[in-house]
C-alpha cells in the first residue's frame, strides 16, 4: 500500500537563526539622523485664550469697572481687516468720489511680497490671489493683494495711546482665512517694533473667537 505524501517526507527540526545585522545597521543609521534633525526643528508656541463659556458663578456680582472695557475686535475676512470696541465699528476707507467709508477698516493693499515664505503657493487671502501663478523662485517678488499689516499695527497704536490699560483684544476670522493670516494679525497685535530694535507692548493678551459664518 502506497504511503500518504505526509509519511513519504522527512521533515527535521533545523534551529535557525535571525539575521539581525540589517535591522542593526539600520537602527545605527536612524540614530543620527534623528540627532542631527533635532537641530533643524524649531518648535513656537502662540500664546492666546479661548473665549470662556459657561454661567457667571454664584456669590456677590463682580464690581463695575470705573471704565466700561474696550472690547477690542478684529476681524479678518477675504477683504481686510475690520476693527470694532464697544463705541462700534471703526469706519472703513472713503470711495474716491468723497462717499461714504465702505468695506472694511483696513483693506487689502497691492504689494510686492517676497516668495520666501509662500513657494509652491500665493499669499493670504489665497481665495483672491488663487487666480495668479504661484511663487517658483524663494528669491523673487511678485505683486500680490495681501493683509496691511503695518496699517493694523499703527491703528492699534493710536487705540492702545487712548486706552493704555487695555490688554486684550479678540481675533475672530472666516472659516476660509488662512493660519498665516491669523498669526500676523496676532504678531501686528501683540506689539510694535520701534527704532533701535525695542518694542512696544500693545496687546498681548490674544483671545480668539469661533469662526464667522
Amino acid at each position: 500500500m502506497a504511503k500518504k505524501p505526509s509519511e513519504r517526507r522527512n521533515y527535521e527540526d533545523e534551529d535557525m537563526e535571525l539575521n539581525l545585522t540589517p535591522m542593526m545597521n539600520l537602527i545605527s543609521l536612524l540614530i543620527p539622523c534623528l540627532l542631527i534633525s533635532m537641530v533643524f526643528v524649531e518648535i513656537a508656541t502662540i500664546n492666546v485664550t479661548a473665549p470662556a463659556i459657561g454661567s457667571a458663578s454664584d456669590g456677590d456680582p463682580p464690581e463695575k469697572p470705573d471704565k466700561p472695557p474696550l472690547n477690542l475686535v478684529i476681524t479678518i475676512t477675504d477683504k481686510g481687516y475690520t476693527l470694532a470696541a464697544s463705541g462700534g465699528v471703526l469706519p472703513g476707507v472713503a470711495s474716491a468720489e468723497g462717499g461714504e467709508a465702505t468695506g472694511p477698516t483696513i483693506p487689502l493693499k497691492t504689494s510686492e511680497v517676497g516668495c520666501v515664505r509662500y513657494v509652491g503657493t500665493v499669499p493670504p487671502p489665497r481665495a483672491v490671489n488663487g487666480t495668479q501663478s504661484p511663487c517658483a523662485d524663494p528669491q523673487a517678488q511678485k505683486q500680490f493683494q495681501v493683509y496691511d499689516n503695518a496699517k493694523l499695527t499703527e491703528m492699534l497704536v493710536a487705540i492702545k495711546d487712548a486706552f493704555p490699560d487695555e490688554q486684550r483684544v479678540t481675533i475672530a476670522a472666516e472659516s476660509s482665512v488662512e493660519f498665516e493670516a491669523l498669526t500676523d494679525a496676532m504678531d501686528a497685535a501683540r506689539e510694535q517694533s520701534e527704532e533701535g530694535g525695542t518694542k512696544r507692548e500693545l496687546f498681548p493678551e490674544v483671545v480668539l473667537s469661533p469662526g464667522l459664518t
